[in-house]
């Protein structure tokens, strides 16, 4: 006899309810159980059955199976902002490379407003390191935080916000918000110009005050961005840095 089987032959009396809070825990632990089962199973399908399915997938299925690699592949590496070791910088690569399989014949300038809205990135191959990484204090005090992006495709505008944590000055926070304009220049490209910067609060302001130059070199979308995949939760772009992007729709 099952466990739900005893549970619902079992009449529901003062004495018997930690008897039902048991066997309601234990049905929970064997979905639980089940679940992170068929997980695994699909984590160790081949790549090369990913890469077949992507090219037909109709139904999505390949394509949330490709992003499920990707979010476990993205475990511990701190969106790749401070470099990652060269085989797991393939293996993203790779991963990304094949989601964008998927976009063939994919407009996205052509509807804007699947862009539209709040997104936060899982990863890019901008990498600070050496000399910047110590100057801008990133190895011992400095923090980053959440990668921000708010689009709004009504005013063709795109605010990029990065958040800092700073020890030893009383837990102080706060971000470098730049604003900038994009304009469509093909079916999948726009023209990004940079239109303003700013660091709050002013003690943060203050800090970077030495190296605001060099801050805002590294996180100045000026250029050309492609929009290389777009689905309702995720979206990977390529900018004319050789920089690539995914994010992730908040």
């Amino acid at each position: 006899m099952s466990a739900s089987q005893i549970v619902q032959g079992r009449q529901h009396t003062p004495g018997h309810a930690l008897a039902d809070v048991f066997f309601a825990a234990e049905r929970q632990y064997y979905r639980v159980k089940s679940l992170r089962t068929q997980a695994l199973r699909t984590f160790h399908r081949p790549k090369q059955q990913i890469r077949a399915n992507l090219q037909t997938d109709t139904s999505g299925e390949a394509r949330e199976l490709c992003k499920f690699h990707l979010k476990q592949q993205l475990v511990g590496v701190n969106r790749g902002i401070f470099g990652i070791k060269a085989a797991k910088t393939e293996a993203i690569d790779t991963l990304l490379s094949e989601l964008q399989q998927s976009a063939v014949g994919q407009h996205p300038t052509d509807d804007l407003a699947q862009l539209s809205g709040k997104w936060n990135l899982l990863y890019t191959s901008l990498v600070i390191k050496g000399a910047r990484k110590t100057k801008l204090g990133l190895r011992e005090f400095i923090s980053l935080g959440d990668f921000e992006q708010i689009i709004d495709t009504e005013s063709k505008t795109a605010t990029n916000r990065v958040h800092f944590s700073v020890t030893g000055l009383g837990n102080l926070s706060g971000s470098l918000t730049i604003v900038a304009k994009f304009e469509p220049v093909s079916t999948t490209r726009f023209q990004i110009t940079y239109e303003s910067a700013a660091l709050v609060p002013k003690a943060l302001e203050r800090l970077f005050a030495g190296n605001y130059d060099m801050l805002l070199s590294i996180f100045n979308p000026e250029g050309w961005l492609d929009i290389t995949y777009v689905d309702d939760t995720h979206r990977i772009g390529r900018d004319d840095k050789g920089n690539v992007f995914y994010l992730q729709r908040s």
